[in-house]
């Protein structure tokens, strides 16, 4: 920033001394702060749901070609926590396959395997879920965003985002000073 100075010699020009850039100002920090996190935090709650749609597609095809291969209903569901129902249900859906010859052991490790790599995304998606609703808090608590930019940055309606964070006291951290 520039500011005018009367000269100190008196003879009546004005300088120009430079003082340094303005601070920032610490709302608007905040909020593009909470934009960026926001942002983020739905870039890999999609980029999750897309893993997890993908890894559920795999296991069907998994456990449809296991009961192709003459495994039994009971078994398949055991091993991928399913019910007998579900099993038969993916069962049915795949009228294209063909035997594989597979054995029966090497089908229900991969459903296991599958199975595990669900559950580690099911995880992750809890805690970004988690993170997410404690930045939504810590935004609205500050006030540095209003209802309609959460809503629009964050991928939820103002209402429900009123729901989730009622009552909910944001860790501290959840948007970094």
């Amino acid at each position: 920033m520039e500011i005018l100075h009367r000269d100190d010699r008196g003879d009546g020009y004005y300088r120009y001394r430079y003082r340094g850039t303005a601070k920032p100002d610490k709302a608007a920090v905040q909020a593009e702060k909470t934009r960026k996190l926001l942002r983020d935090s739905r870039q890999r709650i999609s980029f999750n749901a897309t893993s997890m749609r993908a890894l559920s597609v795999r296991l069907n095809q998994q456990i449809a070609q296991a009961l192709c291969d003459g495994m039994k209903v009971t078994r398949l569901a055991e091993a991928a926590e399913l019910s007998r129902w579900a099993v038969r249900t993916v069962g049915l859906s795949s009228d294209d396959l063909l035997p594989s010859g597979a054995p029966a052991e090497q089908h229900l490790a991969s459903i296991r395997q599958l199975k595990s790599e669900l559950a580690e995304l099911e995880h992750s998606k809890t805690a970004l879920e988690d993170r997410r609703l404690n930045i939504l808090a810590a935004a609205r608590r500050r006030g540095v965003l209003d209802d309609y930019e959460l809503a629009a940055l964050s991928g939820l309606q103002r209402e429900t985002i009123r729901k989730m964070t009622w009552g909910v006291h944001p860790e501290s951290g959840a948007i970094p000073a």
